[in-house]
């Protein structure tokens, strides 16, 4: 892609640059977001905030969501790719640690090919570990701390302005080190107090996004957008909870987007032929004024193309306020998501979500009423969970998949799991471990980027639990994978096909995890020849049926096999 110079380009990377070119399995990593791949090729919306913000104020930008192009272009050459990507100043995010190797190889290939541009990482994991970054990486010019729109405009201005340092210096929110390996961080500006001067629509800047807004599995379009800025919930190990906003971003209060705006971006994503919008955070934190103003405002609305829309609960909902939320009809099919994480009310509680199993089950109940579609998603696994917990797990998935099997609402109820392989940095427990019942495997940023260098899933957990190792955690992934697959099936919500190929593979995930175990002691040249053997058998079925003979899966990797017997 030939491009004329721009003053910024933002780069979303893929969580791994090397997935061509060297083995890489994810296993379940992307569990928490399916349709996103492996790579995480959505980008975060705040990229979206930034480029607009930008041109606005009359600067050349783009956003360039490399994790997509690298998907779906097969035969493309990073390297040549990058080189025609001509600009001053090159922005690559760093929000999510799961993108630790490939923003850190992103920023090493643009600086080599363009060594007197800035290259600046920024986002929630590049501000936490900011001084590390620069410290350890000389490639990288400084990092942006916090929220990063009026910090990324001043520094694309300065630079134009004055020499580098100098202007580093003189840019808010920058973290940088000098020429005698000093590391300076400037002062942290002030935060917005409201979101309705950005804008979260203009997906005209970003190249591609073919693929990250179209569901593989419908075709049809969908995109997402934020009720607001921050958050008033400390999950412990959120990286956007109340305690990281304050520490890393300095935000201490919630920035609304008004209902005014969000009517709005609406109309304009209606346009665009967007099918499904996904309505991030609970806005039942915005407060009574803003639920009816949300209702007034969007009362008889009608669209050309926007179906469905989705709402978050952070909390157990009151019948008055789902009714509410389908009184608004704010598209013809309203779906609700929770997330309790664990069926434990200690573990719930002491993870910083407080409330019962019980009111849960009340609010699920009240939504099959009223026919809202409810999604129900657990977190394994949390500091605090044993085998006890996980049982428990286990029967409250069958109790709310069994819902399904009511005449009203038959299908309503979803229910399904994600493997929190890492921590994240910022979190209430990555910062205090053994408070929230985790020991850290890795504490640095270097640790998790060579971690995210290596071939195997298991590798990159960055935690253990109180009682379980990241060895045992591994299983029950595994063990909760087949666990929710066969209940599916046995209540009819899967057909036999389907579960026996879920099963399959499995049981390959478990056959590789116990080679990798058995060579994890061994260079990451011997595991990286131990995963392009199995990629290679991966290929064939006959020869993966074979492999998985070959283990005794049943005596070693079951954690609860009484579990799986019909």
């Amino acid at each position: 892609m030939e491009v004329k110079e721009l003053d910024v380009v933002l780069i979303h990377p893929p969580s791994v640059t090397y997935f061509r070119k060297k083995p890489f399995l994810p296993g379940p990593l992307h569990r928490t977001v399916p349709i996103y791949t492996p790579l995480f090729i959505m980008f975060p919306i705040g990229m979206v905030s930034m480029a607009s913000y930008l041109e606005e104020k009359g600067l050349k930008v783009k956003v360039i969501n490399l994790a997509e192009k690298m998907l779906v272009e097969r035969s493309i050459d990073l390297e040549s790719f990058l080189r025609k990507i001509k600009s001053r100043i090159y922005g690559i995010g760093l929000h999510w640690i799961v993108h630790s190797q490939g923003a850190i190889e992103v920023a090493r290939l643009c600086k080599s090919l363009h060594p007197s541009s800035i290259v600046v990482l920024g986002g929630l994991t590049a501000t936490y570990f900011a001084n590390e970054i620069v410290r350890e990486f000389d490639f990288i010019d400084c990092v942006i701390r916090g929220e990063g729109e009026r910090p990324l405009y001043e520094l694309a201005i300065n630079t134009k302005k004055i020499g580098k340092f100098e202007a580093f210096s003189k840019t808010p929110n920058l973290t940088f080190k000098t020429h005698d390996g000093k590391i300076i961080s400037t002062k942290t500006c002030r935060v917005v107090n409201s979101l309705d001067h950005l804008n979260f629509t203009r997906l005209d800047l970003v190249e591609p996004h073919t693929r990250t807004i179209t569901s593989p599995l419908t075709g049809a379009k969908l995109w997402n957008l934020p009720f607001y800025r921050g958050c008033m919930l400390n999950c412990a190990t959120c990286g956007g909870s109340r305690y990281a906003y304050s520490k890393l971003m300095k935000r201490n209060r919630i920035a609304y987007r008004s209902p005014e705006r969000l009517l709005e971006d609406f109309m304009i994503l209606d346009e665009m032929g967007i099918k499904s919008i996904f309505l991030f955070q609970d806005p039942r934190f915005c407060g009574k004024a803003y639920l009816d103003k949300l209702s007034n405002i969007f009362k008889g609305v009608r669209w050309s193309n926007i179906r469905n829309v989705g709402i978050e609960l952070f909390f157990p909902a009151s019948r008055d306020y789902l009714e509410r939320i389908k009184s608004y009809k704010i598209a013809e099919n309203i779906g609700l998501s929770i997330s309790p994480e664990s069926a434990s009310d200690d573990v719930r509680c002491a993870h910083g979500r407080m409330y019962t199993t019980g009111e849960l089950l009340k609010t699920v109940h009240k939504a099959i009423e009223l026919n809202l579609p409810i999604g129900v998603f657990f977190m394994l696994t949390l500091g605090l969970e044993n085998k006890d917990s996980l049982r428990r797990m286990f029967l409250l998935w069958k109790k709310l998949l069994s819902l399904n099997k009511s005449g009203i609402g038959s299908r309503n109820v979803s229910v399904d799991f994600g493997p929190m392989l890492l921590l994240d940095p910022g979190s209430l427990a990555f910062d205090n471990p053994e408070k929230y019942g985790y020991r850290l495997i890795f504490k640095d940023f270097v640790s998790h980027y060579n971690a995210m260098n290596l071939p195997h899933w298991s590798l990159w957990f960055n935690y253990e639990t109180k009682n379980f190792g990241r060895s045992k955690l591994s299983r029950i992934v595994l063990d909760s994978w087949e666990a929710l697959v066969k209940m599916k099936w046995r209540l009819g919500l899967m057909t036999e096909r389907e579960m026996e190929l879920e099963i399959f593979i499995v049981n390959f995930e478990r056959a590789v995890l116990q080679d990798i175990e058995e060579k994890s002691s061994k260079s990451i040249e011997e595991l990286e020849e131990l995963a392009a053997e199995v990629i290679e058998i991966s290929k064939d079925r006959v020869l993966s049926w074979n492999y998985i003979l070959t283990h005794n899966l049943n005596d070693k990797i079951i954690v609860f096999p009484e579990l799986f017997e019909e």
